[in-house]
């Protein structure tokens, strides 16, 4: 599926891998859509299709497509390689023996909707929703002051206690691009909230591209690239999550704290979700990349953050949900995948897809709006 034919837009007009519009070809394509103000250096003239290429550097403008999950060996030594502290997902069907602080059936008492309700995913007229407040904090990781967007609820009192959601973007992406309107961060959880589904929280978009100092390199589809992004635990653990807590009236602990993502995103999530389970009771990886477990694509192979096996947690997140399209384009059998071995390694998760969605806002409202209903006990309520 080359990135470049049909009419989906990633940005509804002028796409800014410095290229003027790009299309893909289903309808509104987000991996930010309108607010991906990616700084810089990046790639043009890419296709995601499903050619296997070896080769570690993507070809301009060969494809790269997210298409391939395989078994390959062990992970490759990496900073933020997984140690024993992985988490793993509940699908609606499957069978595990886990014990969570929240009941073990608690995953089973979402009803998945695999669309998102239009009604739920917009802002409704008369009702008034949260303002996203663009923050600098000192990121001890990277050795840079860098920038993220906190959403307080409309009712935020430093007298109360609040859960806090981290969500995290697409590659190239920044803490601007999951707060596109189409995408419904802000409207899901508001207009959910409204209806008694959600829980109040303080919702996190962080910029998750956070290479080590002397690190970086221009954006690409290579392992140099992607290791910026797999240094994002420590970012998240060591800078950003402290800086919430202590600005901010938080309610801590894994009961309390949530981390959720689209593409690159959900394949972060998952891997610190699982590293982290200590941290971290409820987890959303919509349309996750490859890179969780080894396999290849196009741009060449994925060591993996875990081995297959490592991909598994005697203390998992309280909730698991991964989801995506039916029709996606660019990181086509990974989510499956990533499903298969955690039903395989008798882990309770959340599966489900949405029908006709590629990778774009369908499946990202579709996958956030049920993962919403079950951050923080919602479902019990």
């Amino acid at each position: 599926m080359p990135w470049n034919q049909g009419s989906m837009p990633w940005n509804q007009g002028s796409m800014p891998w410095n290229q003027g519009p790009m299309q893909w070809n289903q309808g509104p394509m987000p991996w930010n859509q309108g607010g991906f103000n990616n700084n810089n250096n990046q790639p043009s003239n890419y296709q995601w299709n499903p050619e296997n290429n070896n080769n570690n550097q993507p070809q301009p403008p060969a494809s790269y497509p997210f298409n391939n999950p395989g078994n390959s060996s062990q992970p490759t030594e990496n900073n933020n390689q997984p140690t024993e502290n992985n988490n793993q997902p509940i699908e609606n069907a499957g069978n595990t023996n886990q014990a969570n602080s929240i009941e073990d059936d608690y995953m089973k008492k979402l009803n998945v909707v695999n669309t998102c309700p239009e009604e739920v995913r917009n802002k409704q007229a008369g009702k008034e929703y949260p303002t996203p407040q663009k923050i600098t904090y000192h990121s001890t990781t990277t050795e840079t002051d860098r920038q993220m967007n906190v959403v307080l609820p409309l009712d935020y009192s430093e007298d109360k206690k609040y859960p806090v959601l981290y969500y995290l973007h697409g590659i190239m992406g920044d803490e601007d691009s999951m707060l596109d309107e189409g995408a419904g961060a802000i409207a899901i959880q508001t207009n959910l909230l409204n209806e008694g589904k959600a829980k109040d929280m303080i919702i996190v978009f962080p910029n998750e591209y956070a290479p080590a100092p002397g690190t970086e390199v221009p954006a690409d589809f290579n392992q140099k690239y992607f290791d910026g992004y797999d240094n994002f635990i420590n970012e998240l653990v060591n800078d950003i999550m402290p800086y919430i807590e202590e600005h901010y009236s938080v309610a801590t602990g894994k009961d309390n704290t949530a981390l959720c993502g689209f593409s690159m995103g959900g394949r972060n999530t998952l891997y610190i979700g699982y590293k982290r389970s200590d941290l971290f009771g409820y987890i959303g990886a919509f349309s996750p990349a490859p890179g969780v477990t080894p396999g290849d694509d196009t741009s060449g192979h994925h060591p993996g953050l875990f081995t297959e096996e490592e991909f598994r947690s005697d203390n998992p997140p309280f909730v698991t949900l991964i989801s995506c399209g039916t029709n996606d384009s660019a990181v086509g059998e990974f989510p499956k995948s990533y499903h298969e071995i955690l039903t395989k390694n008798n882990q309770q998760h959340i599966w489900f897809e949405i029908p006709g969605a590629d990778h774009d806002n369908n499946a990202i409202s579709a996958g956030y709006y049920n993962f919403i209903q079950t951050a923080f006990g919602a479902l019990v309520d």
